[in-house]
C-alpha cells in the first residue's frame, strides 16, 4: 500500500498560490500518517474542525500577500447546539457562530487592538478582513477531538516545520506572532533573519484570568515595521477597511 495521499482531494482547500508549494506536503509519508490517525480517530471520535476547513486559513490568504503570522492554540474544541464545530480553520474565527457571539478570547483580542489604536474598533465575528490582508491567523495544532483541548498536541508538527522551513523559509520582512506557551515551539523552525518574532501572552488566558490583555502594543508594532519596510498597512479595524473599499468603488 502506497502511503499517501492524493493531492487532488485537497488541492480546493488551498488558494492557488500554495498549490506548487503545498503538493509535496500533501503528498509526504508524514502526512499521510497525520491523516491515517485523524481517520482511524474518527471512527470514534469527532474532530473539530470539520476536514474541509483544516486548512482555511490557506484557502483566505495568498502566498504573495503575507505580512504577519499568529500562532495560537489548538482549535475551538466545542460545538454549538446546532452541532457545528466552533472551530473554522482561522484561529480565534468565530464565523460559525448561529447568533454573531464571540468566543472570549476573540473578545480579548478586540479588546487588544482597541486598547492599542486607542479607539473602539469593529469586533466581527469573522476574521477574513485579517486573512485576506496577508495576515495569517493559525492554530499551532491544526486540529483537535471534540470537548478535549490539547489531544492532537504535536500531531501537526510536520506540517508546522515543512511550512516554516521550507516554505516560509525563502521568505523575509515577515512578522511573527506567537500567542501563548504552546505556539512558542515553533519559533525553532522561523528563519530569523531578515523575519520578526514577538512573544505574547494567548488573549485566552487574560480572558481567563479575567486580567488586561499584555498585547505589548504588537498591532502598532507591526504597522510600524510594514510602514518602515515597504510602506504597507494593516487595517486592524474592520470598519476602517470597510470604507476604504466602499471609498474605492
Amino acid at each position: 500500500m502506497e502511503k499517501r495521499l492524493n493531492w487532488d482531494d485537497f488541492k480546493d482547500q488551498f488558494h492557488e498560490s500554495w498549490h506548487i508549494k503545498m503538493k509535496p506536503a500533501i503528498e509526504s509519508e508524514w502526512m499521510f500518517n497525520i491523516y491515517q490517525r485523524l481517520k482511524t480517530e474518527s471512527d470514534k471520535e469527532i474532530i473539530v474542525p470539520e476536514c474541509d476547513n483544516v486548512f482555511a486559513v490557506f484557502k483566505e490568504t495568498r502566498f504573495e500577500d503575507i505580512k504577519s503570522i499568529w500562532y495560537l492554540m489548538d482549535p475551538y474544541p466545542r460545538r454549538y447546539k446546532s452541532k457545528v464545530p466552533q472551530a473554522t480553520g482561522i484561529a480565534m474565527d468565530c464565523r460559525n457562530s448561529p447568533d454573531g457571539k464571540l468566543q472570549p478570547s476573540l473578545v480579548t483580542f478586540y479588546d487588544g487592538i482597541s486598547s492599542d489604536l486607542d479607539k473602539r474598533v469593529t469586533y466581527s465575528p469573522s476574521l477574513q478582513y485579517l486573512s485576506e490582508q496577508g495576515v495569517m491567523m493559525l492554530n499551532t495544532d491544526l486540529t483537535c477531538k471534540l470537548n478535549k483541548t490539547t489531544s492532537h498536541e504535536k500531531l501537526w508538527e510536520p506540517f508546522q516545520k515543512y511550512f516554516l522551513e521550507e516554505i516560509m523559509g525563502r521568505k523575509t520582512g515577515v512578522i511573527y506572532v506567537l500567542a501563548g506557551k504552546s505556539s512558542v515551539r515553533m519559533e525553532k523552525y522561523i528563519f530569523p533573519p531578515g523575519n520578526y518574532i514577538f512573544k505574547l501572552e494567548h488573549p485566552v488566558a487574560a480572558s481567563h484570568k479575567g486580567t488586561i490583555w499584555d498585547h505589548q502594543n504588537i498591532f502598532t508594532k507591526t504597522n510600524e515595521i510594514l510602514q518602515q519596510n515597504n510602506d504597507e498597512y494593516i487595517f486592524w479595524n474592520k470598519f476602517d477597511l470597510d470604507s476604504i473599499k466602499e471609498n474605492d468603488k
